[in-house]
């Protein structure tokens, strides 16, 4: 997925009438990348994951859970430590498409050794803890596609 700015998403009739044109140039970009790297040699492939979690509030008296339109402030507080030290941050966290929805990744990319695959468990629960730290009683975050 594409890296989703602050803002609004399209209607599905705005959608659909941009269809053709992101089709087409989607093409056209991917042909021209292709023609210029195609030879290109030697690269460290880099990866990383993203986690999405839906922030949710628990109202034990009324046995309630509902989603926590606190997103926009949880993302304020868990950026700081980017800004104040953009290269040295364990995990960066951007906008997801709702309001109750923050994701989460990795602060730099993994690289290309097998010793990368023994730090991506510690590097999520490092996050959901980092996230979690921050909430206050009687909230919490799930990582679930949808929340029900």
């Amino acid at each position: 997925m594409g890296l989703l700015s602050e803002g609004s998403p399209l209607s599905w009739e705005e959608t659909k009438n941009l269809a053709n044109h992101v089709r087409k140039h989607g093409i056209e970009q991917f042909i021209h990348l292709y023609a210029r790297l195609r030879d290109r040699q030697g690269d460290i492939l880099k990866w990383g994951d993203e986690i999405e979690y839906i922030l949710v509030k628990f109202d034990d008296e009324k046995k309630t859970a509902r989603v926590s339109l606190r997103a926009q402030e949880m993302l304020a507080l868990l950026n700081e430590k980017e800004l104040a030290d953009p290269q040295g941050v364990k995990s960066l966290w951007r906008p997801e498409y709702g309001a109750y929805m923050v994701e989460g990744t990795p602060g730099k990319p993994y690289g290309g050794l097998l010793a990368h695959f023994n730090v991506v468990e510690a590097n999520m629960r490092y996050r959901r803890l980092e996230l979690s730290s921050l909430l206050p009683p009687g909230e919490t975050v799930l990582s679930i596609t949808n929340f029900p």
